[in-house]
């Protein structure tokens, strides 16, 4: 759903002059699309801003209806799909949300006023490379702050921001097939990729790749976009312990740096932008229009979906998040991954040897979990499937009808493989289990990703692994751990400002108790750590590659034009009290003082 507002408001919005020329310029050059960016639940409020409103009953019926799809949200530039991107954390005053706990979403209070939270002021939605260069220009010689908005998945609220000018690239949909591919600038052929644009959706991209005989490693759910901050990000996915993640698949970015210039950047062109690209995340180099992606041939695919049911005890949880600990290790030497949770099991397999045998060896792989399962009144399915789009399709897609339209948020820390080879090791796992039901965090909500990059080649051959270089800026965290294990809850949508700093308290707590566990070389996930974590720095990226992210990021963008929340170019001390981050800022600093802590230097 997109609403267009009179250009005469959006620059009223702006605070500045209807006949304002580089504002009008900057809306003749992008051909009209610079329009004001509002709340997605404003047509149900009869107030905005302080000001009077008109209440729309049909497009307020759609938005209640459909507020937790993703659907809805990426579709419409002012909407994101976690609500800390359209909240003001720090201002719980200043939002325009309505009741998530019922469906249809509520109704708001007759006295209610729709607030702009979080939500940029206006965006362009982009079409082409020359509205990119256009907006950067326009920031550069206007300070004006930018934000970048794809599919808006993102839990760190990076794509978002109160007074920004929002570069909305969702609708840069196009994909391309070919059989080989030579990078630009390179002599060798990489074989078959995927041109796919920022904005694409997996489930999209799935479908076309099916349709060339092949499999891109995409994202779990249907609307994140293949090439955008997930890409950036890393891109894990469950079937990187045999593929890697989508960084490691990557051959090749068209992407507008903060100059204005497009540029083609791979292997060959521009390596240390390229580096960057790989993991070192989005909005801070970049905008990127398309990604290349070297593609796997279409195979069978083991597929193991085992579940407990959803009303089991936490002692129950407990017993068998030790049974998923126990057998997780021998699981990655055998090429499985995919999903682990205090309730079920879902891991995928590619290889030849789990899918040459009508699935035999791979119900022997999950045997002690699908008795312990069926013991308990749970379903075990374990079988061999004709391909991935036939699994995604038929077991993936029904389960992501209402994944939006909440305040989740979470911590996580890579887990080296070490701790699952040893009882010790084993227990202390468990330890932080048991400690962090005493915060709160029931284990039957568990859920974790097992989606490290070559896992199976990593246990098979530790000592080749350990000689190799993927070239990606992850911190190397990556490459030696097992479970990408995370802490996740959420705050109410009208929570007040002391229930948040509660809920962050605990989060940050829980994420100490994590940074023990994993031990000093550890790292977290750029795109789902906790926003709030200290020494995030080495944590997203590792010493060594923070430093030269920080190098690259001087290089391509010496004046910051583009920043968001503690990604590279982000300084604590300047930054976390500016007005610019105002909504995390004052949140982080009163979490800190309850904790102890101190922001990175």
């Amino acid at each position: 759903m997109k609403v267009s507002v009179p250009f005469a408001n959006l620059l009223a919005a702006a605070g500045v002059s209807c006949t304002s020329q580089p504002w009008q310029t900057l809306n003749a050059t992008v051909g009209g699309r610079l329009r004001a960016s509002t709340p997605i639940a404003l047509p149900c409020f009869s107030s905005y801003g302080g000001l009077t409103s008109s209440v729309d009953d049909e497009r307020c019926a759609t938005v209640r209806e459909d507020w937790k799809t993703g659907q809805l949200r990426t579709n419409f530039p002012g909407a994101f799909m976690n609500l800390q991107s359209e909240a003001c954390l720090s201002e719980p005053v200043d939002q325009c949300l309505i009741d998530n706990t019922i469906t249809p979403a509520g109704i708001p209070a007759k006295n209610a006023t729709c607030n702009q939270g979080s939500v940029p002021s206006y965006y362009i939605e982009i079409t082409k490379g020359s509205d990119v260069t256009a907006a950067l220009k326009f920031a550069g010689e206007h300070q004006v702050t930018l934000s970048v908005k794809n599919s808006g998945h993102d839990y760190m609220t990076r794509n978002s921001g109160k007074g920004t000018l929002s570069l909305w690239t969702h609708n840069l949909q196009g994909m391309e097939y070919r059989e080989s591919f030579i990078p630009q600038g390179c002599e060798d052929d990489v074989g078959r990729v995927m041109i796919v644009g920022a904005g694409a959706p997996s489930g999209d991209a799935h479908i076309f790749a099916d349709k060339h005989d092949s499999v891109i490693l995409g994202p779990y759910s249907p609307t994140v976009a293949v090439s955008g901050g997930w890409l950036l990000g890393g891109g894990h996915g469950v079937l990187g312990p045999v593929y890697g993640t989508g960084a490691d698949r990557v051959v090749e970015f068209q992407v507008v740096t903060p100059d204005g210039e497009q540029r083609t950047v791979n292997a060959c062109q521009d390596p240390d932008l390229f580096f960057a690209l790989r993991g070192g995340g989005g909005s801070s180099f970049g905008v990127v229009l398309n990604a290349t992606h070297s593609v796997i041939p279409r195979e069978p695919i083991a597929f193991a979906d085992v579940h407990l049911p959803s009303n089991i005890s936490s002692d129950t949880a407990l017993e068998w998040i030790k049974l998923l600990v126990d057998e997780s290790l021998e699981w990655g030497r055998q090429g499985w991954g995919g999903h682990v949770a205090g309730t079920y099991v879902t891991h995928f397999n590619p290889l030849l040897d789990y899918v040459s045998d009508n699935g035999t060896k791979a119900r022997a792989s999950f045997q002690r979990v699908t008795d312990f399962a069926l013991s308990h009144g749970g379903s075990s399915n374990v079988a061999v499937y004709p391909n991935w789009l036939y699994i995604w399709d038929t077991f993936l897609l029904p389960l992501d009808t209402m994944q939006g339209g909440n305040m989740g948020m979470g911590s996580s820390r890579l887990i080296p493989d070490e701790l699952f080879a040893t009882e010790e090791g084993k227990e202390k796992i468990m330890s932080y289990f048991r400690s962090i039901a005493e915060l709160g965090f029931s284990p039957v909500n568990f859920y974790t990703p097992v989606t490290t990059p070559f896992t199976y080649r990593r246990l098979q051959d530790p000592e080749s692994f350990a000689t190799q270089r993927f070239g990606t800026s992850l911190t190397p965290a990556w490459y030696r751990s097992l479970w990408h294990l995370q802490t996740i809850g959420s705050m109410a949508w009208n929570s007040s400002y002391e229930d948040r700093v509660h809920f962050v308290t605990n989060l940050t707590n829980s994420t100490v108790q994590l940074e023990a566990l994993a031990g000093p070389d550890a790292g977290s996930h750029f795109n789902e750590a906790n926003p709030f974590m200290t020494g995030w720095q080495e944590s997203y990226y590792g010493r060594e590659n923070y430093e030269k992210l920080l190098a690259i990021k001087a290089k391509y963008d010496p004046e910051n034009i583009l920043t968001c929340w503690k990604c590279i170019g982000f300084r604590d001390k300047q930054d976390i009290p500016s007005p610019r981050y105002h909504c995390q800022g004052k949140l982080q600093k009163d979490v800190y003082n309850n904790l102890g802590l101190k922001p990175s230097s």
